[in-house]
């Protein structure tokens, strides 16, 4: 791990990648959903995933983030609503014959300055979110999110900007 965060509440921070944080990052939100029971989830599960956060990023409660595959990047200034997973993996293959012994498929997640992704929402595999977009709550966000753009639904779809 490199840097250190500010911890409002629990926190598991794990694997044999690298964990970064970059200025000051928050996890947690002080009597927000989940604040009494809930943790907040960051794994760089194997030894080349990473996951970095820019500096002013602030996870609420429950959020969990997993790097099984080439990294996840969020930039600065991004706000994460409680119970939001983001996913650089899908941590098996797709095919029934393989899903226990195949290679998963994977690919980075990028988040750009000043995002905002609301709760619940998901962010998958190879998903880049431009600067400004906001993430509606409860959205599946499966494919790229231009800068300044509002996206909701599942899958999440353009809905403004």
């Amino acid at each position: 791990m490199e840097g250190a965060p500010s911890l409002i509440s629990a926190a598991i921070l794990t694997g044999s990648g690298r964990i970064i944080f970059h200025g000051s990052v928050t996890l947690g939100w002080e009597l927000g959903p989940g604040y009494l029971y809930g943790y907040t989830y960051v794994e760089a599960r194997g030894p080349s995933s990473s996951v970095a956060f820019g500096g002013g990023t602030h996870l609420n409660n429950g959020v969990t983030v997993v790097s099984d595959g080439p990294g996840i990047f969020i930039g600065q200034r991004c706000v994460i609503g409680p119970g939001v997973h983001i996913y650089d993996s899908d941590f098996h293959a797709l095919e029934a014959a393989d899903r226990v012994t195949g290679e998963p498929r994977t690919a980075a997640v990028r988040i750009a300055d000043d995002v905002f992704i609301g709760s619940n929402a998901i962010v998958l595999k190879g998903v880049s979110v431009g600067a400004g977009a906001v993430v509606g709550a409860g959205a599946v966000v499966s494919a790229d999110v231009p800068e300044n753009a509002i996206v909701a639904g599942n899958p999440a779809r353009e809905v403004r900007r």
